[in-house]
C-alpha cells in the first residue's frame, strides 16, 4: 500500500512539475544549435575568423555566394558564445557576436539555426534564411 501511495505521488508530482516547466522545458530541450555566415557582399571575398571561449573555427575566405557553417551544443555550465571577426576590402572590419545562449535562447530557437547575411551596407540576422533584419552596420 505503502508503494503505491509513493507511486501516485511520484506521478502526480511530475504531471504537475511538467505542466508548470512547459515553456522552461521547450528552452532546456534547444540547445543544439547551425550557424551560417553567408557572404553576400556585392563583388569583395569576406575573411572571416569565429571562435569561442573553447573552440577556435579558424579563419576562411569566403566567395561572393559562399556559406560557412558550423554546428555546436550549448555548454551545460558556462554561457555559450561565438563571435566572428569579419573584414572586407580595406576599410570594412568588425568583430559581432554571431551566438550567445540568450540571443540563441530567443532568436534561434524554434528553428535551431542563425543565419547572418554580410552585406555592403550591414550585417543581417535570419532565422530561417528568408526574412532578414540588419543587426549591425559597418561603423
Amino acid at each position: 500500500m505503502y508503494n503505491h501511495l509513493l507511486s501516485c505521488f511520484f506521478i502526480s508530482f511530475l504531471i504537475t512539475f511538467h505542466i508548470s516547466q512547459a515553456p522552461t522545458l521547450a528552452i532546456v530541450l534547444c540547445w543544439r544549435f547551425r550557424v551560417h555566415i553567408i557572404n553576400a557582399l556585392s563583388h569583395d571575398n569576406l575573411d572571416i575568423h569565429c571562435y569561442s571561449l573553447d573552440d577556435d573555427l579558424g579563419e576562411h575566405n569566403l566567395q561572393v555566394g559562399g556559406d560557412f557553417t558550423f554546428k555546436f551544443g550549448e555548454h551545460v555550465i558556462h554561457h555559450t558564445s561565438f563571435w566572428c571577426d569579419m573584414k572586407y576590402g580595406s576599410d570594412h572590419s568588425k568583430t559581432i557576436y554571431v551566438f550567445t545562449e540568450k540571443f540563441g535562447d530567443n532568436q534561434c530557437c524554434h528553428t535551431r539555426k542563425c543565419f547572418w547575411s554580410i552585406r555592403d551596407d550591414g550585417f543581417y540576422f535570419s532565422n530561417n534564411n528568408q526574412s532578414w533584419v540588419r543587426w549591425y552596420d559597418w561603423s
